[in-house]
């Protein structure tokens, strides 16, 4: 009896203590119905919960796999292989959280029928279906092909972002615009916010419910009514998405009877879910707090979905001082806490790029026509001759069994017809590196100079090398909008930290009595930095140039997130779509344009220290 009370014990704790993972894909909205749904079980079941982060497609494999537990916001549309997993019992579908919502292609309201009050005059006054696009290309230019106009399409890996490509074939839009994928949702919104900020013209993809077009007066253009059988083609509206609530098969066979029963009756709307984005959009409460919140405003909600005796617990529970705060340990709470104000930053940095946005358009246009003019270069170079340079300069440098080694895996790569997207990725990288050079080298060069100004300014490279890579890509969306221009930015930020420290340190282990030599013998500073200090310091000023190109490298993928086209936008689209071999190709792709690149430098790395011990 003992034996079978502890055991039964065991089982009992070991359910409480299951901790429940839910799906967050990335957006609000997903992330409230989490704080909703986890808040309702956390208090009357007694489940810890947590979030596990990826995009739509990787949370989709997740629930499958049974690493994910429940998924609250599947939109069923846009994941292609949704309803060949439900009818395969891949994963148990349990209800309909919303399927009132709407996407498309959206405009700003003042575009059509201008602002009076910001002084914004119709821009578009015909547009109203999608098609009416074509003749507005000089509304929504591109910024790095002012001659084209840009739409922003879908995210890449989402089912519908194949669906609005075909229908800006379909409509023929292909004529005069770009499609442009802005890599991310949160790079999407951001192009949007800073447009409308900004008032300045945007044609884009988006959804509802989101707090953007809660905020923003945004007019959907109108398409052909929908059609079952020719909208996956582009022909047709898109119909609103059956946004269902999933849970893992594991999470069913373990029990939970009574997570699983609430989560059946578990339907809003995406006006409900919009009224609490926009809460929390306008009050700054973070999304467990607005869960509260919107539970409290909306009871009526939970006789829905529980049974009665829950109902009136969790009202309860609402109604009480435990709902207002986070219970914590007073050895776990901090004593103090300091409020910082962030929306005051968001909007200070805002206003700057508005502010200043005829310079930041200088600079992007600059750097847009140098990719341009790089990525013309190595386009108008046959394919053939191109290979056939980089076997030469590979066998001058390592030997010729290197040399063709890889010129041949370069042919490989163009037989798996990715040389173009190679060109574009080497045009960012090329650009990069040359602003990386221009800025890195002098600043070097002036640090050698003062050991005071090289400690105030050692904190700030440490910064900016440290730093997560993913931080430098907000303020180079928020100044230079998406694309290649801001992701040369940057690039250059991460990249150019070795180049100024290896030119401060390679000029600085000079010996002083060669300087001194120099000076004694009639030279000017200037004389003898150009002709004693920098030769000297050449071989590790290369391996400056070396580190600087790796570094940029790195960031290949990283930029693809802000809309830089090339083998990073492929390995993006692999991951969201969970494509092994996709992502394998274009991820050996890059494997092997660094190397090549990494072993030239490195090549004439060895050729400047051995002309040096030479000389």
């Amino acid at each position: 009896m003992i034996l079978l009370t502890l055991v039964g014990c065991s089982s009992e704790d070991t359910t409480l203590d299951r901790v429940i993972s839910f799906a967050d894909a990335g957006w609000d909205s997903i992330r409230f119905h989490n704080a909703v749904a986890g808040t309702i079980i956390e208090e009357l079941y007694g489940y810890s919960w947590i979030e596990v982060t990826g995009s739509t497609p990787v949370t989709h494999q997740g629930l499958l796999s049974g690493e994910i537990d429940i998924h609250m916001e599947i939109w069923s549309a846009n994941i292609a292989s949704y309803e060949d997993d439900k009818a395969n019992d891949r994963f148990k579908e349990l209800s309909t959280n919303f399927d009132d919502n709407y996407q498309g292609i959206y405009v700003p309201r003042y575009v059509i029928e201008g602002d009076a009050e910001k002084g914004i005059e119709p821009m578009a006054p015909d547009l109203k279906y999608i098609w009416d696009l074509k003749d507005y290309p000089d509304v929504f230019p591109d910024v790095e092909n002012p001659r084209m106009g840009r739409i922003y399409g879908g995210i890449p890996g989402w089912e519908v972002d194949q669906i609005l490509y075909n229908k800006y074939l379909h409509y023929g839009l292909d004529e005069n615009f770009i499609y442009f994928r802005p890599g991310s949702d949160s790079a999407l919104a951001s192009a949007i916010t800073s447009a409308y900020e900004k008032g300045e013209p945007i044609a884009a993809y988006y959804w509802e419910p989101t707090w953007l077009l809660g905020m923003y007066d945004m007019i959907l253009l109108e398409d052909e009514p929908f059609n079952p059988d020719t909208y996956l083609a582009g022909e047709t509206e898109i119909p609103p998405v059956n946004v269902t609530i999933g849970v893992s098969n594991a999470f069913v066979e373990e029990g939970h009877e009574e997570v699983v029963s609430f989560l059946s009756n578990y339907q809003t709307s995406s006006a409900l879910t919009s009224e609490a984005l926009a809460y929390m959009q306008e009050t700054g409460a973070d999304y467990v707090e607005t869960a509260r919140w919107f539970l409290s405003e909306h009871t009526e909600l939970l006789n829905e979905w529980l049974e009665p005796a829950d109902a009136e617990k969790m009202k309860n529970y609402l109604s009480s001082d435990d709902a207002l705060v986070i219970q914590t340990s007073w050895l776990h709470r901090f004593p103090v806490e300091i409020e910082f104000d962030l929306t005051a930053v968001d909007n200070a940095v805002k206003g700057l790029s508005i502010r200043f946005d005829r310079f930041f358009t200088v600079i992007t246009k600059g750097l847009g026509n140098l990719v341009n003019i790089i990525n013309a270069v190595l386009d108008y170079i046959p394919w053939s001759i191109m290979i056939l340079l980089v076997v030469i300069v590979t066998w001058r440098i390592s030997g010729i069994r290197k040399g063709l080694l890889y010129g041949f895996l370069l042919f490989i790569l163009g037989t798996l017809g990715l040389w173009n997207l190679m060109n574009e990725t080497l045009s960012i990288i090329i650009a990069s590196v040359i602003v990386s050079l221009i800025l890195g080298f002098p600043i070097g060069i002036w640090l050698s100079t003062s050991d005071r100004l090289d400690r105030l300014v050692r904190p700030i490279l440490d910064t900016m090398q440290t730093m997560p890579v993913f931080v430098y890509l907000i303020p180079a969306m928020m100044f230079f909008g998406l694309g290649k221009p801001p992701a040369v930015i940057a690039t250059t930020v991460y990249a150019v930290v070795p180049m100024i420290r290896l030119t401060n340190h390679g000029i600085r282990q000079i010996d002083k009595e060669v300087v001194e030599a120099s000076l004694a013998f009639g030279s000017t500073k200037m004389q003898s930095l150009i002709k004693v200090q920098i030769p000297q310091a050449l071989p590790t000023i290369m391996a400056g140039v070396n580190q600087t190109l790796m570094m940029a490298m790195s960031m290949v993928v990283t930029t693809s997130m802000i809309g830089a086209s090339g083998l990073g936008m492929e390995v993006l689209i692999a991951v969201n779509r969970v494509e092994i071999g996709r992502g394998l190709i274009s991820g050996s792709a890059v494997v092997v344009l660094a190397i090549i690149l990494d072993r030239i430098t490195q090549g004439m790395v060895k050729r400047s220290e051995v002309k040096n011990d030479g000389e």
